[in-house]
């Protein structure tokens, strides 16, 4: 199969990058919208997501969509066994349409000991949910994961376009490109796969285009996507999934598809001053004891890790090199060596992974006998 792939597309390789369709008749009053993908577009907990982004950029301009989809929360990585998936609603806001068809560690082809790639879930998907419009990021985990070939993995993604259409006549299909990685930045050899792959999806695209069927588009990758988080600024927490910065960059790249290929709102208006890291508020409490102080906290959503700091009531902050990181299971934390009838006062900061977020509220105890 994958032979034939590459001679049926291979003429078509210098049209690829940057793919759009005219724009489509009139669209229906309120238009189903459906999101595939993997763990970029699940999220975890505390994250926005790339999907809560795109549909505040669509409903504010005037575009009434429904998303639509089996789950409409998040992944939460304090609280999932190894290889499992427990969700929470826990968005840093949850005030936009959840609902979507994305899971944290999923293929688009099926691989052996893994559960099934969304290439064969998509048609059922499709006839269940009815949407108008399916937009798919999926790939990465194919790449890294199960070592798949490009070629090979962009006939999955033409099989996923005929599943779709065979489980809704007419249904609109978005194919993403898939977004860098830390190991695609600092590994030549993955890097040339991961490009080689975006190329034949785009080449995918160009035949479904072409063949008579319901119009699809392609989304090159974000333009600007710094995976590496040890480059400021960057766009993921952790070198694979999306902080605040690389959600917006995907939501750019997907709006300004849809507005120039299907006429969906006007383009998406690229601005990346935004906070990293957790947002959602934590308390922290203190509990003075002989000569020392005992910390307690509660959860950040999203947080996996909380930096601590001390200093003498109302003095500077211990410098970064004697500020120490704790998970939520660490609790309680003792700073010990304390002065008896000294005020001091603590804060945290919640992180997650490589991105410092919001602080805690600031407490004071006079440690005494």
């Amino acid at each position: 199969m994958e032979g034939i792939l590459r001679r049926g597309l291979s003429v078509l390789l210098a049209a690829v990058t940057g793919l759009v369709l005219a724009q489509s008749p009139a669209e229906a009053a309120v238009l189903r919208v459906m999101v595939v993908g993997d763990s970029v577009s699940h999220g975890s907990a505390g994250d926005y997501t790339w999907r809560y982004r795109l549909w505040k950029h669509l409903t504010g301009s005037g575009v009434a969509v429904d998303f639509v989809g089996p789950r409409s929360g998040l992944f939460d990585p304090v609280r999932s066994p190894a290889g499992d998936v427990v969700e929470t609603g826990t968005y840093a806001d949850p005030a936009f349409d959840r609902d979507h068809n994305a899971r944290w560690g999923r293929a688009l082809a099926s691989w052996p000991g893994a559960y099934a790639g969304a290439v064969d879930t998509i048609q059922a998907d499709v006839r269940t949910y009815q949407p108008d419009y399916v937009l798919v990021l999926l790939g990465i985990n194919d790449l890294v994961w199960f070592g798949a070939d490009p070629v090979g993995l962009a006939g999955q993604m033409a099989a996923f376009i005929d599943r779709a259409r065979t489980g809704k006549p007419g249904v609109r299909v978005v194919v993403a490109g898939v977004p860098p990685t830390y190991g695609t930045e600092h590994d030549s050899a993955l890097a040339a796969r991961f490009a080689e792959y975006n190329r034949w999806l785009g080449a995918v695209v160009w035949g479904k285009a072409t063949d008579g069927g319901p119009p699809v588009a392609y989304v090159p990758p974000p333009a600007g996507y710094e995976a590496d988080y040890g480059v400021t600024p960057h766009d993921s927490y952790d070198g694979t999934h999306p902080n605040a910065r690389g959600e917006i960059r995907i939501a750019d790249a997907v709006g300004d598809v849809l507005s120039s290929a299907f006429g969906l709102g006007p383009p998406y208006p690229l601005s990346l001053t935004v906070p990293v890291g957790p947002v959602l508020p934590f308390t922290l409490r203190c509990a003075p004891g002989d000569g020392k102080v005992t910390l307690t906290w509660t959860e950040s959503p999203g947080a996996t890790g909380y930096w601590y700091q001390l200093r003498f009531a109302g003095g500077a902050w211990v410098p970064d090199p004697a500020v120490y990181q704790y998970p939520m299971s660490a609790q309680p934390v003792t700073s010990a060596g304390l002065a008896n009838g000294t005020a001091y006062e603590f804060r945290m900061q919640a992180a997650k992974w490589y991105d410092k977020g919001v602080y805690s509220n600031v407490c004071r105890a006079t440690p005494g006998r």
